[in-house]
């Protein structure tokens, strides 16, 4: 930073950045907890199946992210150069947009699926992921590493314009709005055609996809808030939780 700082901005600096650190960290443990009670399971499951292409994108949104994100862990805490930072911070950008587009897949042959495999319903959903791809590819142009006052260490991924950046998270709360409401009305539509009040597939996907929609736009939500409102140390600080769990 190019100003001189007071020791109590200085604190403040440090603190936020610790906060900011602790939380990615416990979001990641909190993933990897989650992959370990379920691994037995997952074993049974999807191991000794046999081998598929969607075996392949499971294996991508199960194991990518976690484990891309412990290099991310680790330069939080390493006292690079500002051009190493720079030259570093591409890499949470390419995890980003490979998670995104794994998860875009499996959304897109989900609907596809409960559509009665409708080719308009396919084409719709892949146009809609190739938009969210390259507004979050225009928007991670804009990245640059946080500028840190002396003495305090960390490579941490923000935006030179933080109304540019922010469109990460709103392209995403976009897609996974139009998946989970096309979705439902999907749902609603089936279920006034059926007789009975039996669970079946497709009751069973609306009732996990709200879970999962619920968790995800607020998680989002609440990065796009931080990005617009929050200090600029912090900023980013939800952006750990967000990518992490919306695998």
């Amino acid at each position: 930073m190019s100003q001189e700082l007071s020791r109590q901005e200085l604190a403040e600096i440090a603190g936020h950045l610790m906060a900011a650190k602790l939380f990615s960290l416990a979001s990641c443990v909190m993933l990897f907890y989650d992959v370990f009670l379920t691994f037995g399971e997952e074993v049974e499951r999807i191991w000794k199946r046999k081998f598929a292409p969607m075996t392949v994108l499971w294996f991508l949104n199960r194991y990518l992210s976690p484990l891309g994100y412990i290099v991310i862990i680790v330069s939080f805490h390493q006292p690079w150069s500002k051009e190493v930072c720079n030259r570093y911070v591409l890499y949470p950008e390419a995890l980003k947009i490979v998670t995104s587009l794994t998860i875009g897949i499996i959304f897109n042959l989900r609907l596809y699926a409960i559509y009665s495999r409708s080719m308009i319903i396919a084409i719709m959903g892949s146009l809609l992921l190739a938009v969210e791809l390259g507004v979050k590819i225009w928007a991670f142009t804009d990245g640059t590493s946080l500028d840190l006052p002396e003495g305090i260490v960390g490579c941490i991924l923000v935006g030179k314009s933080h109304a540019r950046f922010v469109f990460t998270w709103i392209a995403e709360l976009a897609f996974d709005s139009i998946m989970f409401f096309a979705t439902l009305y999907r749902v609603i539509v089936h279920n006034r055609l059926r007789h009975g009040n039996t669970m079946n597939l497709v009751d069973l996907i609306l009732r996990d996809g709200v879970i999962y929609f619920g968790i995800i736009f607020v998680a989002n939500l609440v990065t796009v808030l931080m990005f617009l409102l929050a200090p600029p140390d912090i900023k980013a600080m939800n952006a750990s939780f967000s990518t992490l769990y919306v695998i």
